[in-house]
């Protein structure tokens, strides 16, 4: 029986031949992870096949599973040809069914952030093609409760993160038992928690990601997938413990498959997974700091610059006049990008919502736009533009060029008033360049915010005509992902944001090719604070782009709380910024403690979100973020309605603080009177 065991920092990775139960003589090799030191006996260790894979037509080896999953079909059946174990930490696994189906399973181990990337390629070597089903991306199996010998799922929980407009990457923990997830007394069947999202937003609904935390161990497991298209994560039960796996939709799940012809071959995307002492946010920071290493980003973006975004000032009607105002306003504050937003492009007669795609720049309002770049850079800033170029919107011309747009079952496909070119046709390509790329470069626009408001769902036809809508749709992503490229290196130096309705598309594969990404279109709401945090778990800090709206008649209350609020990510300014100079004292003022903290904000560990509020619209309590880095730690409160006060045990001296509330740093402890519409920043540490 092949069995290999190999440590990686302070965690054992398990290779592990298990016979598939209720077929004799049959075996596969599983994958499992465990603390180094934890004690695990090879023989009772279980697992399934650690490559999922699933081709059209094959049989079930477990019983009641049609449905549910595509988990343990006849082609898992594999057997390991051979290991090949780099020094840098890459281990390679051949496996075969002995019939010209063969996977490179690939693993590789980041020994600074602790976390693995997985990865699985299918080769045929058969005499025909082979239509995939299914094909995960990672696949860990024997995962028990450590706390009670590991042979049994009892006490852990499953975290998932829950996603939709302004309310992104909230996290929701269920126990085990909760979900159903817990062994009959008969011991039949499989129990199964299958969940995703279908379509070209790839954080609606959920957010790739998921931990199972055993407590009581102190122990906790967690994932994130690149997946630009439909994608789907699921626990599987079956007996005394269980398996997690994830990648692609599935056939079932989202209506992919994909013939592969003989000498072909397919490659998942990544997973990254992490196995960490303490709870989520444990394996949340080393997955986050694991994206940061990796991120390749224009050397003005090193120093997290604010920005400011005219959006929230013209609501999609920006002008060459309105411009002006806002940089003689803007004078004086550290700003190095202002980024002209939605409307630039649209007819007197029609609204910026549905004019996309003819990106004509209307001459009454911008009679010469490279004019109004040089002045935003006399003003010491980069100029940045809006373009949702993937998609036309009803009110343009091209809207009616049907030929340039996706089509399901031969008719174009239409999401209300918008329509998805084809980006895998060369003339859209050609058209692409000449309205956009061209226009950047030309312009001399050094930021480009790309945003995208709507989502094509099941999928899209082949370029041929032929239906295969999963595929269809993968297709597609893998275009818009490349034009991102097609973009960095036409327009040297050129700053991306990843923009989809605020954060429907920050999943990991299309946020390592941008700087930026926004956060949510929580544009100024009370929730702001509970937003920015949820995402700053999954979302590195320095790409984390979070509004600061501001008003001419705000109180200096609610400038601290937005600033606040945007200081767990990046420092987006829109709003009203001709005000008073006390006001603008302040925003200042908070701009430089800002200053101050940045290492921390873009290195440290979150250490705790300590958050009561339930109803995010009704928002009554308060939060608490704690970041810290090299010694010293940020903590940041916001007070909603009916917030008690806050007492919070510290470490140091208080350096710092940018706040208008009543607060005491004494004996280690940070005391802070609640007052609604209120909060805080502190700062600890030499």
């Amino acid at each position: 029986m092949f069995f290999k065991k190999y440590v990686f920092g302070d965690v054992a990775v398990y290779y592990v031949e298990s016979p598939v139960e209720g077929h004799e003589k049959t075996t596969t090799v599983g994958l499992a992870v465990y603390p180094a030191d934890a004690e695990v006996d090879p023989k009772k260790l279980h697992c399934d096949s650690l490559v999922q894979v699933a081709f059209k037509g094959d049989d079930s080896l477990i019983d009641y599973t049609r449905g549910v999953t595509m988990r343990n079909r006849a082609a898992t059946v594999l057997k390991v040809v051979k290991q090949v174990h780099f020094s840098s930490g890459v281990l390679n696994t051949y496996l075969t069914d002995g019939a010209g189906n063969e996977y490179i399973h690939r693993l590789n181990y980041d020994r600074v952030t602790g976390v693995f990337t997985v990865n699985v390629r299918y080769e045929n070597h058969t005499k025909g093609p082979r239509t995939l089903e299914h094909l995960s991306s990672f696949s860990l199996s024997g995962i028990g409760a450590l706390s009670r010998g590991a042979s049994t799922t009892a006490g852990l929980t499953l975290h998932r993160m829950t996603s939709a407009w302004s309310r992104e990457c909230r996290l929701k923990s269920e126990p085990f038992s909760a979900l159903g997830l817990d062994m009959s007394w008969g011991r039949y069947g499989v129990k199964v928690e299958r969940w995703g999202e279908v379509g070209s937003m790839a954080n609606r609904g959920y957010f790739p990601f998921a931990a199972i935390e055993d407590a009581a161990a102190g122990v906790t497991l967690g994932v994130q997938l690149e997946a630009p298209f439909s994608w789907q994560l699921e626990v599987y039960e079956e007996k005394e413990t269980c398996a997690l796996s994830g990648g692609l939709a599935d056939y079932e799940f989202g209506h992919w498959r994909k013939e592969i012809p003989a000498g072909g071959s397919f490659t998942t995307h990544m997973a990254r997974f992490c196995l960490k002492r303490g709870g989520v946010n444990a394996v949340c920071n080393a997955l986050v700091h694991e994206a940061d290493h990796r991120l390749e980003v224009p050397e003005t973006e090193e120093s997290m610059p604010v920005l400011y975004n005219e959006y929230c000032a013209t609501w999609g009607n920006p002008s060459e006049a309105k411009i002006e105002k806002q940089l003689k306003a803007l004078q004086g504050l550290p700003v190095s990008y202002f980024v002209i937003d939605s409307g630039w492009y649209k007819p007197m007669d029609r609204n910026w919502c549905n004019a996309i795609g003819d990106w004509n720049v209307n001459p009454e309002i911008f009679p010469d736009m490279k004019r109004v770049v040089e002045k935003i850079e006399a003003h010491g800033m980069k100029a940045g533009i809006w373009f949702e170029f993937e998609i036309a919107g009803r009110d343009s011309d091209v809207f009616a060029c049907k030929n340039a747009f996706v089509r399901r079952d031969g008719t174009v496909l239409t999401c209300k008033n918008r329509r998805f070119f084809d980006l895998r046709l060369a003339e859209v390509k050609r058209y692409l360049d000449g309205k956009m790329t061209y226009f950047l470069r030309d312009n001399g626009f050094k930021y480009l915010k790309i945003d995208y408001n709507d989502s094509i769902g099941l999928g899209c036809d082949l370029p041929d005509g032929t239906p295969s809508l999963g595929e269809g749709g993968r297709q597609l992503a893998e275009e818009s992902l490349g034009w991102l490229d097609h973009l960095r290196e036409e327009v040297k130096g050129i700053v991306l944001e990843n923009c989809a309705s605020g954060g429907s598309r920050i999943e990991p594969l299309r946020m390592s090719k941008v700087s930026m990404c926004s956060f949510s279109d929580a544009h100024e709401c009370a929730e702001i604070p509970l937003v920015a945090a949820n995402v700053s778990r999954v979302v590195p800090a320095r790409q984390s782009q979070i509004w600061v709206v501001l008003r001419k008649n705000e109180s200096d209350a609610r400038t601290i709380y937005s600033l606040c609020a945007a200081m767990m990510g990046r420092i987006c300014l829109s709003g009203d910024i001709g005000r008073p100079k006390e006001k603008i004292g302040l925003i200042r003022r908070g701009l430089e403690f800002y200053s101050s903290v940045k290492e921390i904000v873009r290195r440290g560990d979150i250490v705790s979100v300590d958050c009561d509020v339930e109803y995010y619209r009704m928002p009554t309590g308060r939060q608490v973020y704690v970041k810290e880095y090299g010694g010293r730690r940020l903590v940041i409160v916001h007070f909603f309605k009916d917030a008690k006060d806050v007492e919070l045990p510290v470490v140091g001296r208080l350096a710092d603080a940018f706040t208008d509330l009543s607060y005491t740093a004494e004996d280690g402890v940070l005391r802070i009177r609640a007052e609604e519409g209120h909060a805080g920043a502190f700062l600890f540490g030499d």
